[in-house]
């Protein structure tokens, strides 16, 4: 596809104070030039929403005023908004020549509402006609514009600034696009090392494998970080080497020893195993004794206790109702004090509501003795009301004499009008007293009731408890854990003599032989502590050499990873060498595609110095953002000749502020320049 567009004609009607303004175009430089506020930049927005609906800062209809002011800022109404242009297509490859005429209006929706006769601007609507035919939606209008060429394309080249005004993703996104991507096979290319970096991927993108990579590398310098740490812990808690000739003697003089305290200890153990049997015996059989004992005693304190409990009962009995006679006189008091106090209430508010009605049948009664005491006023001259003197014209004191009759009439119709009403008034409110006495005597009534019937509850109450009170005196509680002893119960005394006979012929300690056993075990204690001291000292031995072994295979593993880091550090400095070729590759065929401006793709990070994607335009070595304004059109041309190539269209091309710019670069498309000047609106072509 090879196609330009060429704007013929641009008419405006309505649009933003331009009331019926017609643009003839050049095919090659049309300059518009006038004071500020002549309408320069509404043709731009004018083309601009003829082909998108958005003036040419992006905003919608909606968001921008279309319509026509008066001299006070508000919208002149009934009228129509509209742009027509007219656009030439060439096929640049057979020549072929197409005219099409496109125009949108915008049409004021006005209703008169039901019951009304007054029309009322509901809203509006978009109209759309591609070549004089109207188009049923907007949908196929922008179809329509898009098979010409499509809105993202026709923005992109004929806005100068548009482009290099976008996020740096999309810039970058866009000219990745036009100057194709650089494969890794075409970086590697004549480079053996490079190469083999590529054969290592088997799958993975450079990407991942240079993570892959880095994460090994971290992992390796974390093992060599711990090696150092490990070999110094071993090394403290190494023990030196004791003198393991000594230990070992004295480990057979220990052992020696502790064999014949064992055997000084078994000797006597058997002859104070026969005694303690026997004791044993006689002991079981006197805790046998005890245990009828315990057993006797509590079946005597069970059996007074249930006569207790027995005993107990009418006591208790009372006392439960005397708590629940207690708890209804309280809820009885409760009920007693909300109904009073509710029943108080409502007398309270009808009487405030029978004063009130009484205030106002007093009103009502000074009301009717006001409009009962009104007279007629009557006047016997006719006064001119223009010059102020007695009317001497025959009919028309006859005209005023009849009316005056007609009036007195009238008055005194209204009068008794007026004092009906008030006694119809008066009555009802005399009703509704009476009414409100009638309730306060109800009301009285209900709580004359009510206080009786708390009196009766009331001296119920104190019955009940009166009764219950006599009957609990009646019945006084006895104590529940009766005071019984053995010596009260002839079988516990009996046992107790036969325990204590028992008891005589138990074996006494010899306190001698505890003494010697005593001893003994004391040194056996000591030589065995001893022993496990010097067996503990003899194990160090296998300690130190483990410890040694271990040491020796840190430092093994230590040059390992040593070598493993370096070859890492050596794929990591292969795989940047590669990024940096694959960007630099990338840079040289973007920038290939222009004549003034150039690109970087890439930015070094301060923090790691590590190559990230960008795309910063510049021009003439200078970033574009600090340009002047004529170096950011020329930049913004020179994207447009290559953004039209790669996608071999062009359009016509709107500056803005041309007048600030002395030389613009060549484009092969239609230039549209807007120009502030001090003289009045012109349009020049060339």
């Amino acid at each position: 596809m090879n196609k330009q567009v060429i704007i013929k004609r641009l008419t405006l009607v309505n649009f933003k104070g331009l009331r019926n303004v017609a643009i003839d175009f050049s095919d090659n430089v049309t300059t518009i030039s006038g004071r500020n506020g002549t309408g320069k930049t509404t043709i731009k927005d004018a083309f601009s929403w003829l082909l998108w609906g958005k003036n040419s800062e992006g905003d919608t209809d909606s968001k921008f005023g279309i319509k026509t002011n008066d001299a006070d800022g508000n919208f002149i109404p009934n009228l129509e908004h509209g742009v027509t242009g007219v656009f030439e297509i060439i096929d640049k490859e057979t020549g072929a020549v197409e005219t099409v005429e496109l125009r949108r209006v915008l049409v004021e929706e006005w209703k008169v509402p039901n019951g009304e006769t007054k029309r009322v601007l509901k809203g509006h609507h978009t109209d759309f006609f591609y070549n004089g035919v109207p188009l049923k939606t907007k949908a196929e209008y922008e179809a329509r514009i898009n098979a010409i060429i499509p809105e993202a394309v026709f923005k992109i080249i004929t806005d100068p600034y548009y482009f290099l005004t976008l996020h740096w993703k999309a810039q970058r996104e866009m000219l990745l696009q036009i100057a194709g991507n650089v494969s890794e096979e075409e970086v590697a290319r004549g480079s053996e090392r490079f190469a083999l970096l590529l054969a290592q991927l088997t799958g993975k993108s450079l990407e991942d494998y240079k993570r892959e990579v880095a994460a090994k590398k971290a992992k390796v310098n974390e093992q060599l970080e711990k090696i150092p740490t490990a070999i110094n812990a071993i090394t403290q808690v190494t023990p030196e080497a004791p003198d393991y000739e000594a230990l070992e003697k004295e480990k057979a003089a220990l052992e020696v020893e502790l064999t014949q305290i064992d055997e000084s200890v078994a000797s006597e153990a058997e002859a104070n195993r026969i005694a303690y049997e026997k004791a044993s015996k006689t002991q079981a059989e006197i805790n046998a004794k005890r245990t009828q004992q315990q057993k006797l005693l509590f079946e005597a304190k069970d059996k007074a206790r249930s006569e207790a409990y027995k005993k107990n009962e009418a006591y208790n009995k009372a006392e439960r109702e005397l708590r629940q006679v207690e708890s209804d006189q309280t809820n009885e008091e409760r009920r007693y004090n909300a109904e009073r106090s509710r029943l108080q209430g409502d007398i309270r508010r009808t009487e405030e509501n029978k004063s009130r009605y009484k205030a106002q049948q007093d009103e009502l009664r000074e009301k009717w003795y006001s409009v009962s005491a009104e007279e007629f006023t009557d006047t016997s001259n006719l006064v001119c009301p223009l010059f102020k003197h007695v009317c001497a014209d025959r009919e028309a004191l006859e005209k005023y004499e009849a009316d005056r009759e007609a009036a007195r009439n009238k008055f005194y119709e209204d009068k008794q009008a007026r004092l009906d009403n008030i006694n119809k008034t008066g009555t009802q409110l005399t009703q509704t007293i009476e009414e409100q006495d009638a309730e306060i005597a109800r009301l009285q009534g209900l709580l004359a009731e009510t206080e009786e019937k708390h009196k009766t509850e009331v001296s119920g109450f104190a019955e009940k408890r009166e009764q219950l009170k006599k009957t609990m005196d009646a019945n006084p509680r006895v104590s529940t854990e009766p005071n019984i002893k053995g010596e009260d119960i002839p079988e516990w005394v009996t046992l107790q003599s036969e325990i204590e006979t028992l008891s005589a012929g138990l074996p006494k300690q010899d306190s001698t032989t505890a003494t010697n056993t005593s001893v003994l075990r004391k040194r056996k204690a000591e030589i065995t502590a001893r022993l496990d001291e010097v067996k503990q000292k003899l194990n160090i031995r296998a300690t130190i050499e483990t410890n040694e072994k271990r040491i020796k295979e840190l430092k093994a593993e230590a040059e390992t990873l040593a070598q493993e880091k370096a070859n890492l550090q050596t794929e990591e400095t292969t795989i940047d060498d590669f990024v940096t070729a694959q960007m630099n590759e990338v840079e040289r065929r973007v920038n290939a595609l222009f004549s003034r401006v150039q690109f970087k793709m890439y930015r070094t990070q301060i923090e790691d110095a590590k190559q990230v994607p960008d795309c910063i335009c510049y021009i003439d070595g200078v970033k574009y953002s600090d340009k002047n304004a004529a170096g950011k059109v020329n930049a913004g041309l020179d994207v447009i000749n290559t953004l039209c190539a790669f996608h071999g269209v062009s359009a016509p091309i709107f500056v803005d502020n041309a007048e600030s710019i002395n030389e613009f670069i060549p484009v092969n498309s239609q230039l549209v320049k807007l120009v502030v000047t001090t003289e009045d609106f012109k349009v020049n072509n060339f």
